[in-house]
């Protein structure tokens, strides 16, 4: 059984249909990248599947189960996670707020770790957090509130961590490592990786998929 499957999906706003007949299968441990340019309805896919958008055709199973038609905060706690394109982090909340957060969403999640435990170890993945740990979101560079929002995703300890554009907006060196350290977390639950930059994918992706015009088609093996 694949960790994610993706079954004719259909979605948009309203009666904007912005993708359609979208299936494919995320294996466990699997990193898929997923490319295409601006206006290719990569971005909506993402709220589909994380729930902030309804679908109006097709399905979403998680581990074989039914999620499409749960709302956005029931998807993460069944281990679905989202870092947002734009990241949304809110801006006048320290960076512990902001984890700190995560707590109102994480019941019926399967059993976790402490938050004192988790919080841990997303600091030593990213050691600045903890630095600012007291300063406001709003102050972070973008890279900081890059790292700050995937984070907040790692908290609940997904299944599957879907990211938009992690590099939208980011310097080359932010980039590398960015880059270097979503390959250390290769292998620990499955990924998507939405993103414009071809070159990002390269070494990260298991496979690629390529969305054109609200339609998506199947790419290389990395």
């Amino acid at each position: 059984m694949s960790l994610l499957s993706i079954q004719a999906l259909e979605g948009g706003y309203g009666r904007l249909t912005v993708f359609r007949d979208v299936s494919f299968e995320l294996e466990r441990d699997e990193t898929v990248g997923l490319l295409g340019a601006n206006g290719a309805g990569k971005t909506t896919l993402m709220k589909t599947l994380a729930g902030a958008l309804p679908a109006s055709a097709g399905s979403v199973l998680l581990e074989g189960t039914d999620v499409s038609r749960l709302p956005a905060y029931q998807r993460a706690r069944k281990g679905l996670g989202l870092v947002p394109e734009g990241r949304h982090i809110l801006a006048t909340l320290t960076v512990r707020d902001n984890l700190e957060l995560t707590r109102a969403i994480e019941g019926h999640r399967r059993e976790l770790p402490p938050f004192e435990e988790r919080l841990a170890e997303v600091f030593a993945l990213f050691p600045i957090l903890r630095e600012r740990e007291r300063q406001v979101g709003g102050s972070l560079s973008g890279g900081e509130q890059q790292m700050l929002a995937i984070a907040r995703a790692l908290l609940l300890k997904p299944d599957v961590l879907m990211l938009d554009e992690p590099t939208q907006g980011l310097a080359p060196i932010i980039i590398r490592g960015l880059a270097e350290t979503l390959r250390s977390l290769r292998g620990r639950f499955g990924m998507i990786i939405v993103e414009q930059n071809r070159a990002f994918l390269e070494g990260l992706a298991d496979r690629v998929l390529y969305m054109r015009a609200g339609s998506l088609t199947q790419g290389a093996t990395a």
